[in-house]
């Protein structure tokens, strides 16, 4: 399959008593991105800036990284990482193809010469194009001693819209270890089975 990108077949933030607590989905329009170097010395590291042109008075621009592993055959990188390549890759770059895809962006050579990072043509494509994204909060807090928010690695595209990030969401089981709301419940399920320690008893000998 190579580096190529395929495409397969209201940004308002929360809304309706169902909602899941703490999470965010936004239509953001790309307005930079950049190839950074990973402090995880991952092969692929990209700083990712965009607006929210449903949110007019939103007063700062949203930023997120994302970064990933490649697929090699004898150390040369030949696909975009996944658990599913051969051998496995931990921590795949397939986030980033998943992102251009839901960006729109076709090319088949959307890479630099070593795969460090996206091509410049590659860039000019997706600014100004829109992908709908899911911050969660995590346990962390802000300077401004609000939580701190995280960007997911799934995404959606314009013509899915934020329902279909909403039921990715909902349905995935594995959900990030650091969203607030998913280790308040585990906390929560382990203090309820917690044993009463009035209720138990010696066993008679």
């Amino acid at each position: 399959m190579g580096f190529e990108v395929r495409k397969s077949s209201n940004g308002t933030s929360n809304g309706g008593q169902d909602w899941p607590k703490g999470v965010y989905i936004d239509r953001i329009e790309i307005l930079e991105i950049e190839n950074v170097v990973s402090k995880y010395d991952q092969d692929i590291s990209l700083k990712i800036r965009g607006s929210k042109p449903d949110s007019p008075n939103a007063q700062y621009d949203t930023t997120w990284y994302m970064n990933g592993n490649h697929a090699k055959d004898q150390g040369k990188s030949v696909d975009w990482g996944s658990s599913k390549s051969e051998p496995p890759v931990k921590g795949g770059s397939w986030k980033i193809q998943h992102f251009l895809d839901k960006l729109g962006i076709e090319s088949k050579s959307p890479m630099t010469d070593d795969f460090s990072g996206l091509n410049e043509e590659c860039i000019r494509d997706c600014i100004g194009r829109s992908v709908y994204i899911l911050q969660y909060e995590t346990n962390k807090m802000n300077q401004n001693g609000n939580p701190r928010r995280e960007t997911w690695f799934w995404f959606a595209s314009e013509s899915e819209g934020k329902t279909a990030l909403l039921q990715k969401w909902r349905s995935y089981n594995d959900k990030p270890k650091n969203y607030k709301m998913e280790s308040s419940q585990k906390l929560s399920n382990m203090w309820a089975n917690k044993p009463d320690p009035e209720s138990s008893s010696v066993p008679e000998v």
